[in-house]
């Protein structure tokens, strides 16, 4: 039999750094070949310099990396990727912000052709103490939390260190004895995301999370319940003004917990903004032409007329469509 490929599952609840992570692990991937399977490139914002190839459903870089996307399905996706000449060094499975990565990584358990390496599992440092004692969205963090082999407490930059003492001291009461790191901007030593030690630890504890005293919320069958969360997509022609964008975002309800996507802005050109934990960020894309359209993702808690609050916030900006500023000869 062919040697079995290391996996790893990168999880994490909406905003906590998941795909910082990603791209920061394929700029410093070395001579290791990843396989990164995500949900969509679009996310994934990989430095044109490095891109070889695009067929649609995979991007080649030129270290010898790979994105491979789970339009198709899972399963799919990671057969293309064990079934390629030569065979990757590692694959690496990016959870979605409102899944369970310690579902995703019994398949490293089941798969002959894989050998589970770890689940990281990222946290934002700000928010993740309230989140866990919201009634809507605790159950989803506890069992993220639950799930990791390595917990990564990111965005500490953005919090003192009495806050991050008290991320700590919540993590430890309710999880016990969890391996856990401190980093900004979701930099974190690729050596630490694929130790032996997280490979025992996921083995013996991935199937007997409440073995150790967690306790996450369940239906009276004993199955995990439905993530409170339903989702769409809000799309927009011509330039939007940045300010008026980013207004309409940080005026959402905290309904809305998550919202990502493309846009072209006057102030930003083309870009990619997202929405977390309250905080908006725009970035630059120079290496994306403008667009006419804007796209984007929005997340919310079901049954708060997230819907109607997105279309609301955004109706403006499709009504009084920003121009491009005159730039003098």
């Amino acid at each position: 039999m062919s040697k079995r490929i290391p996996l790893v599952v990168i999880g994490g609840f909406l905003g906590a750094g998941k795909t910082t992570l990603l791209n920061h692990w394929l700029v410093n991937a070395g001579r290791q070949r990843l396989a990164v399977l995500v949900n969509d490139f679009g996310p994934v914002d990989v430095d044109a310099a490095m891109v070889a190839a695009h067929d649609g459903e995979t991007l080649s870089l030129t270290n010898g990396c790979i994105c491979c996307s789970i339009g198709s399905g899972l399963e799919d996706a990671l057969i293309r990727v064990i079934e390629r000449d030569p065979p990757v060094d590692l694959i690496v499975i990016e959870a979605s912000g409102v899944s369970d990565p310690g579902r995703i990584a019994q398949v490293g358990l089941a798969d002959p052709m894989l050998q589970l390496e770890a689940v990281v599992v990222l946290v934002d440092s700000e928010h993740v103490v309230d989140q866990l004692d919201d009634p809507l969205l605790g159950d989803t963090l506890c069992r993220q939390i639950s799930a990791a082999s390595l917990l990564v407490l990111n965005k500490t930059d953005l919090v003192s260190q009495a806050c991050l003492a008290r991320v700590r001291e919540r993590i430890a009461r309710q999880f016990g004895a969890l391996p856990a790191i401190e980093a900004a901007n979701a930099v974190v030593p690729v050596a630490m995301l694929t130790s032996d030690a997280g490979r025992r630890r996921i083995v013996a504890d991935t199937r007997a999370r409440h073995d150790r005293g967690i306790e996450c919320d369940h239906d009276h069958d004993g199955e995990v319940p439905d993530h409170p969360f339903e989702g769409g997509v809000w799309r927009g022609d011509g330039v939007l003004g940045a300010d008026a964008l980013i207004a309409a975002l940080k005026g959402l309800p905290r309904t809305v917990v998550r919202v990502k996507g493309w846009v072209t802005t006057d102030r930003h050109g083309p870009a990619i903004v997202h929405l977390a934990g309250g905080r908006v960020r725009v970035e630059r894309l120079a290496r994306r032409s403008p667009a006419l359209d804007n796209e984007l993702v929005y997340i919310g808690i079901r049954g708060t007329n997230v819907h109607d609050a997105v279309r609301k916030a955004l109706a403006p900006l499709e009504t009084h469509p920003a121009q491009w500023p005159t730039i003098g000869p």
